[in-house]
């Protein structure tokens, strides 16, 4: 049809080659549009238009006409020119815009759809549009992309109306068993999805819900900067907008050989998971950078079983103020995790510590290893209105418990009430059952202390074993409410409790009961710093462990604090270090 268009009238010789040119490039793009050029041909090539057919004409005025003719034809010539060229651009452009943003398949090869009962597999060939794919997918549809295959994002996961989880999984995702945690060395079983251009590999809409990932390593495609590898979240001050219902199983996660990835997984989603999942690199010089954060409208998140690295901090939950109350990070367990900073990063990142809630609520930080607190506490608690905008800010029902915590500069820091901004007050704050290992002792420029705290309330710290080399305590500012610290195992070192106004008045007894403090450091006994109403041994040896050697510090059947503690319970720790996975 286009052919016909523009071979069914004439034309001057000099318009010749660029009807020819715009006849091709419509035969290549926009064939179909046939109405486009026939309004081009019925405004630009008709002799009422260009005067292409006039009466003939004799004598000097023919001349001075046929002159007049030439010259028009010239400047309707020129018109053409630009308009063909705007609209040869115009096309190029879109096109250009769309293969981009994968809203177009012009140059992706199509994809295979495969009915699976009442949903379907549909399957991206490498080279294929995810995008497209994720557009197109309904409820409990399976987006399969080829094991070894790269996808380029950002995708966008879509807000629509769906009710079970689109699965975007490795084709190999059966040969990554469940439940079982991933790592680097099964990539070759995952597809993987890029970020490009400083933008996040995987981003979702406002509301978007109802997405898995299953066998996927994400990464950026060069070492340009990216601010987070992936982000469940939404620039939104209204719940109803969070994300929500989005899951990333036995997936990878890591920065590109060079350049900077300042975050992992940006989390400001709710009824989320992250599990079996390995997350590492994640630390740079200057950089605050975390394998996991959230900060605004994260709410019933688990993460469970994953290696996380992060610099700063592994896994934080705050640093950023939300919109308004409704928005703080709330309902979150975090389960069976290993965290870890590798000894590399010493002097080449910026390390603090490796769990950190700055504002949370009802959390769950139970079962988890950690490793290598090179720069920090191992814990940071402590309550921020970060920027100055959310007074609503506080930690309160915080569980720490059942954890193994080895090689840090120092142990758990709890700061009650922003002592920058104004800040509600920590409030239930319970750590029990832990087993604290080389705290401070191999790396001198810690303060190895065990716990570190100033305001808050209702602070239970009980049946914790700490080998430290720093405070048992170290108390400024305003004292803790209703705290108690009892029923643990903790090396005394050189000040003990450290910053009580009056550690052995009955105030103080009431602070601190019923530990095992070790006098490691040969303390002559006018300087030691404890209330009565504890025990005091002169070695490690005297309290009667099973096997310190063998790091099990678990009370011996025929230790004499046997059951002596609350309730009949033995005194620190019952976690056996042997028995503990990472």
């Amino acid at each position: 049809m286009n052919r016909r268009i523009f071979e069914d009238f004439t034309c001057p010789r000099e318009d010749y080659l660029i009807l020819y040119i715009f006849r091709r490039i419509s035969e290549k793009i926009i064939a179909p549009k046939a109405w486009i050029l026939e309004a081009f041909r019925r405004l630009l090539f008709t002799s009422d238009t260009l005067g292409y057919n006039f009466p003939k004409m004799q004598g000097k005025g023919a001349q001075v006409q046929r002159k007049g003719q030439s010259q028009k034809r010239m400047n309707k010539l020129s018109i053409i020119i630009g308009l063909v060229v705007i609209i040869v651009l115009g096309i190029a452009a879109t096109v250009a815009i769309g293969t981009y943003t994968g809203k177009f398949d012009i140059f992706s090869p199509p994809l295979e759809i495969v009915a699976n009962g009442n949903t379907a597999i549909i399957k991206v060939p490498p080279g294929g549009n995810l995008q497209a794919a994720v557009d197109r997918a309904n409820s409990g549809d399976i987006i399969e992309l080829q094991a070894g295959a790269a996808y380029t994002g950002e995708i966008i996961l879509p807000n629509k109306p769906l009710t079970d989880f689109v699965t975007i999984r490795s084709s190999a995702a059966d040969r990554l068993p469940e439940g079982k945690r991933v790592g680097p060395a099964q990539a070759d079983l995952m597809a993987k999805i890029l970020a490009r251009d400083e933008k996040a590999a995987v981003t979702t809409a406002a509301g978007a819900h109802h997405y898995r990932f299953v066998g996927i390593e994400f990464m950026p495609n060069s070492a340009k900067y990216v601010y987070n590898l992936v982000f469940f979240g939404a620039n939104t001050p209204r719940p109803a907008d969070v994300p929500h219902h989005l899951e990333i199983d036995r997936s990878y996660l890591h920065p590109f050989r060079t350049g900077v990835t300042r975050r992992g997984i940006g989390l400001n989603s709710s009824d989320s998971v992250v599990k079996n999942s390995y997350i590492e690199g994640f630390g740079f010089h200057q950089e605050e950078t975390q394998g996991i954060c959230g900060w605004s409208g994260s709410r019933n998140i688990k993460i469970v079983n994953n290696y996380i690295e992060g610099g700063a901090e592994n896994i934080m939950f705050g640093g950023s103020d939300p919109a308004n109350a409704e928005l703080i990070p709330s309902d979150i367990e975090i389960r069976g995790n290993h965290l870890f900073k590798p000894a590399a990063w010493q002097g080449k990142a910026t390390m603090k510590n490796l769990f950190e809630l700055k504002n949370a609520k009802r959390v769950q930080f139970i079962g988890n290893y950690l490793e290598n607190s090179l720069g920090g506490s191992a814990i940071t608690i402590t309550v921020r209105n970060q920027d100055g905008g959310a007074p609503f800010s506080t930690i309160e029902d915080v569980l720490i418990k059942d954890n193994l915590m080895v090689n840090a500069a120092e142990g758990i820091n709890i700061l009650g009430k922003d002592d920058t901004y104004p800040s509600q007050t920590l409030k239930r704050l319970n750590i029990l059952n832990n087993l604290m290992i080389d705290i401070g002792t191999k790396l001198p420029d810690g303060a190895g202390y065990f716990i570190q705290i100033a305001n808050g309330e209702d602070i239970l710290i009980a049946n914790n074993t700490v080998l430290n080399s720093g405070n048992i305590a170290s108390m400024h500012g305003d004292l803790p409410r209703n705290f108690v610290v009892r029923d643990n195992i903790i090396n005394h070192n050189a000040y003990g409790i450290h910053g009580h106004p009056n550690i052995e008045s009955p105030a103080g007894e009431s602070l601190y009961q019923n530990n095992i403090l070790v006098n490691n450091r040969r303390v002559p006994s006018g300087d030691l710093s404890f209330p009565k109403g504890n025990f005091i041994v002169g070695d490690i040896s005297d309290i009667g462990f099973l096997n310190p050697a063998q790091n099990d510090f678990r009370l011996a059947p025929k230790s004499r604090y046997k059951g002596k503690g609350k309730n009949g319970a033995d005194i620190g720790s019952n976690l056996n270090f042997a028995g503990f996975e990472k």
